[in-house]
């Protein structure tokens, strides 16, 4: 075989490839739409005069439109080495970005920037998780989702094992924009000064990078 002969073959699979990842989130996203829509129909029942019900019907309608044109994006996370070599932001000191400490997780929502970073969370005081937020829009990103009680699919679901519809408004936080390829090593810098907390399921093993400063 040739070399471009060969080279058209791996081409050929990586096309296989990414029409394969797109079909997994056309059904993916699928099955998002078919949840929600279940969830509208049991909302009907108990308000069958609400005005919006006729509003989500018609998203319901456009989002499986979508889908079936094959016009669902498909989505994939960085890995952490891709995340590390991106230089986006690093012209920048670390106090050009912005940080706060001691605001509630309410005014957060009205305060942070969309700008990757990372965060800590308090619950009276205590520190409850340190994470980052590296994706989507950042640390507003992030707040929206934990305020929302979105923050995975546990949450979703409605098992509020860290963030809760009691607890939400006595949660604080704190956090420090940051290039993306700085979330990991300020995120292992926080571990390092506050520990894992009670809502961390994970906690990062090791950064060998140490040339931003922590200020929260």
């Amino acid at each position: 075989m040739g070399f471009f002969d060969m080279l058209g073959k791996v081409a050929g699979a990586l096309i296989d490839e990414a029409e394969k990842s797109q079909k997994r989130q056309q059904k993916r996203v699928g099955k998002m739409v078919d949840d929600y829509e279940k969830k509208l129909d049991r909302y009907e029942k108990v308000h069958p005069s609400s005005s919006k019900i006729e509003e989500e019907r018609v998203k319901i309608a456009n989002a499986r439109e979508r889908i079936s044109n094959g016009s669902v994006p498909y989505y994939s996370r960085r890995t952490d080495s891709e995340l590390e070599s991106d230089m986006t932001g690093l012209n920048k000191r670390p106090r050009d970005f912005q940080y706060r400490k001691g605001i509630s997780l309410k005014d957060a929502l009205h305060i942070a920037e969309n700008e990757t970073g990372v965060y800590i969370l308090y619950l009276n005081g205590s520190v409850m998780k340190c994470g980052r937020a590296a994706y989507g829009q950042g640390i507003h990103w992030r707040f929206q989702q934990y305020y929302s009680l979105k923050y995975d699919n546990r949450a979703r679901n409605g098992d509020y094992w860290s963030v809760s519809p009691e607890n939400r408004d006595r949660v604080t936080v704190a956090w420090q924009c940051c290039p993306v390829s700085k979330c990991k090593e300020l995120e292992y810098k926080l571990f390092r000064k506050y520990g894992k907390g009670l809502w961390a399921i994970r906690a990062p093993e090791s950064c060998s990078s140490d040339t931003w400063e922590l200020l929260i």
